[in-house]
């Protein structure tokens, strides 16, 4: 389990928050948990994010449940009247693989990640004199709509700018990372294991 205090500590360290430490071009840290613990890990990013937020650590983060981005987007979007949510609600009772790839078609080919860089860039536009982190979860409840390897894939350009943490319901293993400890996210080999930054396995 996460040990949010540890976390904290590393975060608050001025030389882990420049974006180009770690992996000079992917800033991306990645934090392995087992699923079931789920519920307990969005207990403690709500406590470490508070503590960062507080003024004497004055560090700005952005957090997001990739889940609630994901439904918030498809209720936004219109199609004849209707929210994309709601007409693919209904084909899913019908048939749920052509709801599945209609989700990830939308998700992939529509306005998704515009509107997520838009997101990031107006949080911390006005911010820019914080160290600021851009902290990531909620994609085991978002598979198979969305995987992290393609959602890091199309906002490379954006998350250059921040030091990125993902939570990650899986494990790490040869160098793989794997959601639920069973489906292997390609292209994720350039991403850290926080884990091991923590000395946690």
């Amino acid at each position: 389990m996460l040990n949010s205090n540890k976390l904290f500590d590393l975060m608050t360290d001025k030389g882990f928050q420049e974006p180009r430490t770690g992996n000079l071009f992917f800033p991306v840290y990645i934090y392995t948990y087992e699923p079931a613990e789920e519920y307990e890990m969005r207990k403690e990013i709500s406590l470490l994010i508070e503590k960062l937020e507080r003024p004497n650590n004055y560090l700005d983060s952005l957090v997001i449940n990739m889940y609630d981005e994901m439904i918030e987007y498809l209720k936004e979007e219109q199609f004849a009247n209707r929210s994309l949510f709601d007409l693919i609600s209904e084909k899913e009772k019908e048939d749920d693989e052509e709801a599945l790839t209609w989700v990830r078609d939308e998700i992939n080919e529509g306005n998704f990640y515009n509107n997520f860089t838009k997101k990031v860039k107006n949080h911390f536009g006005q911010n820019n004199e914080k160290k600021v982190y851009l902290v990531l979860h909620g994609f085991g409840t978002a598979y198979p709509y969305l995987r992290v390897s393609d959602f890091l894939k199309n906002t490379e350009q954006l998350i250059k700018e921040f030091k990125v943490i993902v939570f990650y319901p899986g494990n790490y293993d040869n160098n793989n990372y794997n959601m639920f400890g069973l489906l292997n996210d390609d292209n994720l080999y350039r991403a850290n294991h926080l884990n091991k930054y923590l000395a946690i396995e």
